[in-house]
């Protein structure tokens, strides 16, 4: 990407409302793409680029409680109800989310899933329908996500057998290949089809994030082997899939999962966004930075919306001057609902550092 060098004119906050407004040289999404890529881009690009998208289409966000489209508002009295597969979700209002029905697992023993598990047929949604209901939502000029909710592995597998009974068939002799036929399964008669269906319909989409956690606050759930067996296969034939179609591949995975980096990298994951706090996202990029790309957290005070100019700026030119090296970034900055002074002050030293 050919280097622009930073135009304060750039930078305009409205004198209306004070809302940050950035006029960048290229579009958030190229920039974006750059990062993904391997090149270098013109600024840190930041989270907060990105415009998520998980459509009523798909009953499993209606279940989880998530939907984010450009239909009319959603009535979360509606929330909860059978995902894509038919299992039951319950919505808790005070938790904003859904958990599956408790105390009657759909499936017991992996080897049983032939006989339990009823397969959606995703080509006989209204994907048309849902096309011409969201033109004006994907119109935006940064990345555009689509969410697969439940994963293809171990939440969907979860979903199916309880967490205890999940737990077990990935690790139990009898169950493990069971497991990995119907994770084959999943995504040869639903995924595939699913992803295919998102390109021809929704072309904006950019990139897919598969939301799978592996983990919990103080380590992950299986081991680095497990996932090499069980879950990185599949996750590569997912990868494959979303690049044949030109989508990037991003993996939502929360959880204490140091010890799973190597597994999200064979799989080929180009873009991990865990959890802040529990996972050291410094030292991690002082390990992989180079070879893959980290949802990178700001320090705390980047949300306090009353934090003095002065304090702001100092630590923006730190996180900068950390991620930044030899003038490139491999990173995505987590920046969402952070004070519009940190993420103005991360642009403009970003802009600078990259582009001197």
């Amino acid at each position: 990407m050919e280097r622009i060098k930073f135009d304060p004119a750039e930078i305009k906050v409205s004198a209306l409302d004070g809302e940050l407004q950035i006029a960048t040289p290229v579009t958030p999404r190229e920039n974006f793409i750059a990062v993904i890529e391997g090149k270098n881009p013109l600024w840190f690009p930041m989270s907060l680029e990105s415009k998520s998208f998980t459509p009523r289409i798909d009953p499993d966000n209606i279940s989880r409680a998530f939907v984010f489209d450009g239909d009319t508002p959603y009535d979360k009295a509606n929330y909860g109800g059978p995902d894509m597969f038919g299992i039951e979700w319950v919505f808790v209002p005070v938790a904003g989310g859904s958990m599956v029905k408790p105390g009657a697992p759909a499936l017991e023993d992996a080897n049983d899933w032939k006989e339990v598990i009823k397969f959606p047929n995703v080509n006989e949604w209204d994907w048309e329908g849902a096309a011409e209901a969201n033109k004006e939502y994907l119109t935006s000029n940064g990345i555009k996500t689509l969410t697969f909710l439940n994963g293809t592995m171990y939440e969907r597998l979860i979903s199916f057998m309880d967490f205890e009974g999940a737990a077990m068939a990935i690790i139990d002799e009898e169950q493990k290949d069971a497991v990995k036929e119907l994770m084959n399964e999943i995504l040869e008669k639903v995924y595939f089809p699913y992803l295919e269906n998102v390109k021809k319909y929704f072309p904006q989409i950019d990139m897919i994030s598969l939301h799978d956690d592996w983990g919990a606050q103080r380590a992950p759930f299986f081991s680095l082997a497990t996932a090499r067996e069980m879950f990185v296969p599949i996750l590569q034939k997912f990868a494959a899939k979303c690049k044949e179609l030109g989508f990037i591949f991003q993996l939502h995975s929360c959880g204490a999962n140091e010890l799973l980096v190597p597994a999200y990298m064979e799989g080929g994951v180009q873009y991990w966004s865990g959890m802040a706090v529990i996972n050291d996202k410094r030292k991690y990029y002082d390990t992989w930075g180079q070879d893959f790309v980290f949802g990178v957290d700001p320090p705390a005070i980047a949300n306090d919306m009353n934090a003095a100019k002065e304090d702001l700026e100092a630590a923006a030119k730190e996180f900068c001057e950390f991620f930044i090296r030899d003038g490139k970034v491999h990173a995505i900055a987590s920046i969402g609902r952070s004070n519009p002074y940190f993420k103005e002050c991360v642009y403009k030293i970003s802009r600078q550092m990259l582009n001197a």
